[in-house]
Formats: C-alpha cells, structure tokens, sequence
C-alpha cells in the first residue's frame, strides 16, 4: 500500500534530527509530486516579443508532457533561471497551471 504524504511527513517528524531535505527526499521515494509555491504577484519577467513567447510556449508544453526541471533545461538549452522565468511566465499567461517537479536525482557527493 502506498503511503500518503501525511504518513510519510509524520514518520521523518518522528526521528530524532528531522531535517526538511530528509522530508522532501522521503516524500520523493513514496512517490509524491513535488512543485514549487506558486506566487502570488505576476512574475517580473514576460515576454515581450515572438520569440520569448515561443519559448515560453515550448516550456509549456514540456510541462505538460511531465517533464522534469532538469529536464526542460537540458531540452532547451536555457539556465535553471530562465526557465523558471520562462515557467512563472506560462503560469501567468495560464498555459499551464503547475511549476514542473523536480528531479529527485542527487548529485554525487
């Protein structure tokens, strides 16, 4: 049976050190969808010619096929920073209505 992300929050509570990274690792094991907050002002960045809105589209879709951030990066080419612009600008612009999960893939330590 899976576990519920109620469960899985209150197990790490339970340890004797909790820490946030080991709330979001276990959640991510369990099989939970993690997104980012959405915000609550319009983003400081839209597009404002053909060529940004393309991208910002090409992002959207990408969301919508479930890619990952990492994903999205690697696909277009863009820093971590400008797609998640180009995502807050999608969200805006209702195109999508969720910030894409992220890899829960570490890095090597």
């Amino acid at each position: 049976m899976p576990s519920t992300a109620e469960t899985v929050i209150a197990r790490v509570l339970r340890r004797k050190t909790p820490t946030a990274a080991a709330v979001l690792d276990e959640l991510a094991r369990a099989g939970c969808t993690i997104t980012d907050p959405e915000p609550v002002e319009p983003p400081a960045w839209l597009p404002k010619d053909d060529i940004g809105r393309s991208i910002v589209m090409h992002v959207a879709d990408l969301v919508r096929e479930g890619k990952t951030a990492e994903d999205i990066v690697t696909e277009t080419g863009k820093s971590k920073r400008m797609v998640d612009r180009y995502v807050a600008a999608a969200i805006h612009l209702g195109w999508v209505r969720r910030r894409p999960q992220r890899s829960t893939r570490r890095a090597p330590s």
